[in-house]
């Protein structure tokens, strides 16, 4: 099938002038793949994508930029405050979207003084995330779908998700996240998705004295596999060493597992916390493998994690979670080949 593609540019030398224009053609068009071409520059804007298979394409995460500044704690135009899943940059809400080559910020700023504030939020299958850069300090990437049960405290949605409601989708979202960066400093990836990251920089921010946790999944039960997190880099700029949590778990099905990862001092001996909830010990899977550097201080850990066996760490390979598409450019690239 032909891709459409709309070129972007803010000098008005494209198809349209901002992303969010662009996006509302797009939808406008006949079924069929969508490819929106970004030129580099700063967009400041809000965007939400419901079109299946709409590929979004940046000049490079280091030179084409999406910023917006919502939070939990800004009010809804009815005087509500927004909360956090009304507070994204950008909304990928149907299957098939991709992005690559594009900086995804929500520069809100201190979680503390605005609450939560949401860069990404992929609430649909097949989401591809390739060479961005997702950047904000609280709840930075939200892989969703919401958990259902219960549903989050405060939740205040002004458009329809998934996870919610009679109609269910079906489960898991399998997300791929590769070569980018995912930064904050609170559960700054959070969400019941089957999400791969893979050769990612996972960087933890420092908010002062306090401790900080990387991930807090809220995995559905009966889905065996939440995040993974192969090959990828924890770093941790001006935090204080034996501070960050590798995971914690936001409903106690919660599922993770980091494989290969290189650990810097920021990474706290224990490495796990149980968010003061027993029962999700013995619930959860949180698992490593293969850990690196001085944060991998692996005989510390929780006693209630786990090391993972040859046949888990396989059945994790990225190759076998996620779709033929990108299961298929993920073997090419560990051949050496551009995918």
């Amino acid at each position: 099938m032909e891709k459409t593609t709309i070129r972007v540019a803010r000098d008005g030398s494209g198809d349209r002038a901002s992303l969010a224009q662009a996006v509302a053609l797009a939808e406008s068009l006949p079924p069929g793949p969508v490819r929106v071409e970004l030129a580099a520059g700063e967009y400041r804007e809000k965007v939400r994508v419901t079109r299946s298979d709409v590929s979004i394409v940046g000049a490079g995460a280091d030179s084409t930029f999406l910023r917006w500044d919502d939070s939990a704690s800004r009010l809804l135009p009815n005087g509500e405050r927004m909360g956090t899943f009304n507070s994204y940059v950008l909304y990928l809400g149907a299957p098939g979207a991709s992005v690559e080559g594009l900086t995804v910020e929500n520069d809100a700023g201190d979680g503390r003084v605005v609450g939560q504030a949401v860069a990404l939020y992929a609430d649909a299958d097949r989401i591809s995330v390739k060479r961005c850069a997702i950047l904000g300090r609280q709840d930075s990437l939200f892989a969703g779908p919401l958990p259902k049960d219960p549903v989050p405290k405060g939740v205040n949605l002004v458009h329809p998700v998934a996870g919610l409601g009679d109609d269910q989708p079906e489960l898991p979202f399998r997300q791929s996240y590769r070569d980018c960066l995912v930064a904050g400093d609170v559960d700054f990836i959070f969400g019941s998705a089957l999400a791969v990251f893979e050769r990612c920089e996972i960087r933890s921010l420092p908010r002062g004295s306090e401790e900080t946790y990387v991930a807090a999944p809220s995995t559905y039960p009966g889905q065996e596999v939440g995040f993974v997190f192969a090959h990828c880099r924890l770093t941790g700029p001006g935090c204080p060493a034996a501070s960050v949590y590798l995971a914690r778990p936001w409903r106690d099905h919660a599922r993770a597992a980091f494989m290969g990862c290189e650990m810097e001092s920021h990474i706290a001996p224990l490495g796990w916390d149980d968010w003061g909830k027993p029962a999700a010990r013995a619930a959860s899977f949180f698992a490593e493998r293969g850990s690196t550097g001085p944060g991998a201080r692996t005989e510390a850990r929780a006693v209630w994690a786990r090391s993972l066996t040859d046949k888990e760490a396989a059945a994790l390979a990225p190759e076998r979670l996620l779709w033929p598409a990108v299961r298929e450019a993920g073997i090419r690239n560990l051949q050496g080949e551009e995918a």
